[in-house]
């Protein structure tokens, strides 16, 4: 089994959320405008900073126009195709703020990584389990790797989400391991967007109970896969979950959002009548 941040992150948040779309992949038919947004200023930075490193030039609006070409107005949820456009400027704006104002050298860019869980105090493994992720940017200041993950953000981050992020210690764990040192400098660099856009960055370590942590979590969220513990969890998260309508059993509202595809398998994993 591979665990990532978000597959941790979808089944703590809600059980049935994380059976509906990693078990029985259902996903809605259109992508929604503020992962779109971000997904492509995300694109921007990360592609600057691969053609920066093979010291070549980054053509953003290549960049632009390649990432959207794959996202026509019929498979999002943007109301017109001036909202779409309004958007690509809104990323690339984002894109150039970020370019402008962050002074990085980051050695590797979207870092792919895979490794098995260990409690450090322990020694125990778990066994068939692995952690998997991508790295945004890792960079190297001081002579310590950190890893650096880029958000666009409604509104700026708080310390307590940042200093319990299961992502960072995710991130951190790999470096651990990359560097063999006991403590590892991670940071989020979010792009607040508000009428005024700006940088917020919020730095952070992690170390042996952070890891501990997150062994006993992916061990508990593991081992809850494999017994097929899937529940709903209601909470707040509710209001902007895509499977809503399903918790409802709103059939026009499901077929609209996922289709009748998705209704079907949501009606042979037994979800719906």
């Amino acid at each position: 089994m591979k665990l990532s941040k978000s597959r941790l992150q979808k089944y703590i948040t809600c059980p049935q959320s994380y059976l509906l779309q990693y078990e029985l992949k259902v996903e809605p038919l259109r992508s929604s405008s503020d992962l779109l947004t971000g997904l492509s200023t995300h694109k921007l930075i990360t592609s600057y900073f691969a053609k920066k490193k093979k010291g070549e030039t980054c053509n953003l609006s290549q960049v632009l126009e390649e990432f959207w070409s794959g996202y026509p107005l019929e498979s999002t949820d943007f109301e017109t195709q001036e909202d779409l456009e309004a958007a690509k400027r809104e990323s690339r704006k984002y894109a150039e703020l970020f370019l402008k104002e962050v002074t990085i050298e980051p050695l590797e860019i979207e870092y792919e990584f895979t490794l098995p869980l260990l409690n450090l105090e322990t020694g125990d493994t778990l066994p068939g389990v692995e952690l998997t992720g991508i790295i945004d940017l890792i960079d190297c200041p001081n002579g310590k790797s950190r890893a650096l993950e880029i958000k666009t953000r409604s509104r700026k981050q708080d310390d307590f989400q940042a200093k319990t992020s299961l992502e960072l210690t995710c991130y951190a764990y790999w470096l651990k391991f990359l560097d063999d040192t006991e403590e590892v400098p991670v940071s989020y660099i979010n792009i607040v967007k508000n009428k005024r856009p700006y940088i917020q960055w919020k730095n952070q370590k992690r170390g042996t109970r952070e890891f501990v942590e997150l062994f006993h979590t992916a061990k508990v969220v593991s081992e809850n896969i494999k017994d097929k513990r899937f529940y709903k969890n209601p909470g707040v998260h509710c209001n902007w979950c895509d499977y809503y309508p399903v918790c409802l059993e709103d059939k026009e509202r499901i077929t609209e959002v996922f289709g009748e595809e998705g209704y079907k398998r949501l009606r042979e994993g037994g979800i719906v009548s």
